[in-house]
């Protein structure tokens, strides 16, 4: 992996073999942020051309990026704010240099984009919203989050916790002191394509995987209750041209206890058996 380090923004990427990335670096103006890519392919130095840093590291997402940053704890000292994207997110250099300038103007310590209103997802919750800015949430995905180098060191140790990624996302508010303090966030005001099928190549590269298990432990570990099926639905607060209509805060309202209600009675049910 090369030394060079100029930005205080970091993009750091597990890349495969048709990652999106070379599109981040399209665009007017001026990138505000080095790019890390992280390749798990076999094609030797491949992406090297489109990265400030490389390296070559084969294995699942959240794990490999632990291993990385162990490995080169200088990283943590230079750059100030980190985000973690999926390679198959379509984006320009306006819109990642954007992403970075709010999530450091709004002072926000976890964050993600939205997601397009056309892409690929697992909670609608993530889509942008017309006229919002940001959502103050309680939850953002393993997808694309954004963390301050603080966080993101508070954070680090739960990446070894779940080779799949799965659980990550209740864990990281819980180790962050919660949402209460409203700086985790859905940045609207910027939003990334998500392009293809949701967990398609994690599971087709990494066949071991267990993500219902590591799900499972990390629940057990951390003593995640009903926020694990409530924090989807919160939202704290927001910054928006206008407010969220009553009738779609109710909507929230309403899934994330039914949610809730839901998980209880699966609970209920396991005792049973």
């Amino acid at each position: 992996m090369s030394s060079v380090a100029r930005r205080k923004n970091l993009v750091v990427l597990r890349a495969g073999d048709q990652s999106l990335h070379p599109g981040w670096l399209a665009g007017p103006g001026a990138r505000d942020f080095d790019i890390l890519v992280s390749y798990y392919g076999k094609t030797e130095g491949l992406h090297r051309d489109t990265a400030d840093l490389w390296e070559h590291r084969p294995g699942p997402k959240w794990s490999c990026i632990g291993e990385l940053l162990a490995a080169r704890p200088e990283l943590l000292d230079h750059y100030e704010h980190f985000w973690f994207p999926d390679d198959d997110l379509a984006a320009d250099t306006l819109t990642v240099n954007r992403l970075f300038a709010l999530f450091q103007g709004f002072g926000l310590k976890l964050a993600q984009p939205a997601l397009t209103r056309d892409s690929y997802r697992s909670w609608p919750q993530l889509l942008q919203r017309e006229h919002s800015v940001l959502r103050r949430v309680a939850f953002v995905e393993v997808m694309a989050p954004l963390f301050t180098r603080e966080s993101l060191r508070q954070c680090l140790p739960s990446f070894a916790e779940s080779r799949s990624g799965w659980g990550l996302d209740w864990v990281w508010p819980q180790v962050l002191g919660g949402h209460q303090d409203g700086l985790i966030g859905v940045i609207d005001a910027v939003a990334v394509k998500h392009t293809r099928p949701v967990g398609g190549e994690l599971y087709k590269n990494n066949p071991e995987l267990d993500p219902r298990r590591d799900s499972a432990a990390l629940v057990a570990r951390y003593g995640i209750g009903d926020q694990r099926a409530l924090s989807k639905f919160v939202c704290v607060g927001w910054v928006a041209e206008r407010s969220l209509p009553l009738w779609e805060r109710a909507w929230l309202h309403l899934k994330g206890w039914n949610a809730v209600r839901r998980a209880r009675r699966r609970l209920r049910q396991g005792r049973a058996v």
